[in-house]
């Protein structure tokens, strides 16, 4: 299938640069063979799909680097708690009662909700990983899953269950695949680390987890292992590029040094750590020191929205506020952690409007009247600043339109929402 993305606005990191300007983006199967000026018109000619873009901002497709997609039962329910006291409360005693068929609500839910926000690819921390390698394809989303593994807690996935899940889909072709995750260290005896991190080596995978969420949870990690996060990662051969750890808010400089040397890669979640309470992460010191951030929206249940734009735009202001520096974190820094960041740290060549890349991509309203007046100067303003999921015109993973005019194209959306109530209803009944 050949497709052609007529004179739209490109917007897009090529290595070190970023573009501005009108082109087209020739797409031939799911990779981009020709980014040109408007007057290819052999290769025009040729396309089977052609997509006038005269009224659009083209961007790459976006990358959500830290995700749970459910449970989204407790969506707008479990509100107003520190983090601690708020996984007591709601969200371990959800998991205790999580069954299969709320999984696959949820991953429907979630991933609808994201690719109409023009996320492309979701490093998704959940439960029952089989059950969303198989709604990755069915929507069209890129989902890297990273079961919820746990030992001290008998109601997360088993490192058995995980290292099993990891290896039926090493050699996955769709969209879905497998690597390795845990809750938390604290979560986690010496056995299940030991087993995650030879699964990792074995199989090839990346390993996601979250950490420096909060200080109880550092000193937690202390208690049980007797040294901090850093060390313990080290001990158990994590402490390299497979690594990719979410939140990161209260790491010191020495350990941040640690990580930028051993090539770790870091989710930011702006929304969700502030929603929460548990801090705000030294992203500008982060970037100072060379590590690779991306931007996640962390879970509906802690954030409300999977919506990349509110990410982008408070990854930007909430520097800015905490240090009085306006010139901190420019639009082109954010818009760079949810595109090459985020694919970097994910193993993927994608998050570049480049020939060879994979084509996932959005097309963005630029006739929208949040993102007027519209000049080429400032469309990366418009996107970070300005956009919102209600501006999406199209998304395309791996060279197909799985969005079309805001609508998926695939599925039924509002059989999808019905089928999240009824889950939902009775998962709250179940608590």
């Amino acid at each position: 299938m050949k497709t052609v993305i007529k004179d739209a606005i490109l917007v897009s990191f090529v290595d070190d640069t970023l573009i501005q300007k009108r082109g087209s983006i020739f797409v031939d199967n799911s990779i981009i063979t020709k980014v040109g000026e408007l007057d290819q018109e052999t290769r025009v000619s040729s396309a089977d799909i052609i997509i006038d873009g005269k009224d659009t901002i083209l961007t790459p497709g976006f990358v959500n680097l830290h995700c749970h997609a459910g449970p989204t039962a407790i969506r707008g329910i479990a509100e107003d708690l520190p983090l601690t006291k708020w996984l007591e409360t709601y969200v371990n005693p959800a998991h205790r009662v999580l069954r299969k068929e709320d999984a696959l609500a949820d991953y429907r839910l979630a991933y609808l909700e994201m690719l109409k926000s023009g996320i492309t690819h979701v490093l998704d921390m959940y439960r029952f990983p089989e059950i969303g390698v198989k709604v990755a394809d069915e929507l069209g989303i890129r989902s890297t899953l990273v079961p919820y593994t746990a030992d001290v807690y008998d109601y997360f996935e088993s490192p058995k269950n995980t290292v099993k899940n990891v290896h039926s889909f090493s050699n996955t072709t769709g969209l879905g695949r497998v690597w390795v995750g845990f809750e938390h260290i604290s979560y986690c005896t010496e056995s299940c680390l030991e087993q995650l991190s030879n699964a990792a080596l074995e199989y090839n995978t990346g390993i996601h987890t979250h950490e420096y969420e909060t200080l109880d949870f550092v000193e937690n990690d202390v208690k049980r292992y007797g040294k901090r996060p850093i060390d313990i990662f080290k001990q158990f051969k994590m402490l390299n590029q497979r690594l990719i750890l979410a939140h990161c808010v209260w790491p010191t400089p020495e350990e941040l040094q640690a990580m930028a040397a051993a090539g770790v890669s870091v989710a930011h979640n702006p929304t969700s750590n502030m929603k929460l309470a548990s801090g705000i992460a030294p992203v500008t010191e982060m970037l100072q020191f060379g590590i690779n951030v991306g931007i996640g929206t962390d879970g509906v249940k802690e954030n409300n929205r999977l919506d990349i734009f509110q990410e982008m735009k408070n990854a930007s202001l909430v520097q800015r506020a905490i240090s009085g520096n306006a010139t901190l974190m420019k639009a082109a820094e954010v818009f760079r952690m949810a595109t090459v960041n985020g694919n970097y740290a994910l193993k993927m060549k994608a998050g570049q409007l480049r020939e060879g890349y994979l084509a996932d991509l959005v097309l963005i309203d630029a006739k929208a009247p949040n993102i007027n007046p519209l000049y080429l100067e400032n469309s990366i303003s418009a996107v970070v600043y300005s956009a919102h999921p209600g501006n999406i015109v199209d998304v395309m993973v791996n060279g197909n339109i799985i969005i079309e005019n805001g609508k998926h194209v695939i599925v039924d959306e509002a059989k999808i929402v019905e089928s999240a109530r009824e889950a939902g209803a009775s998962l709250l009944k179940r608590i």
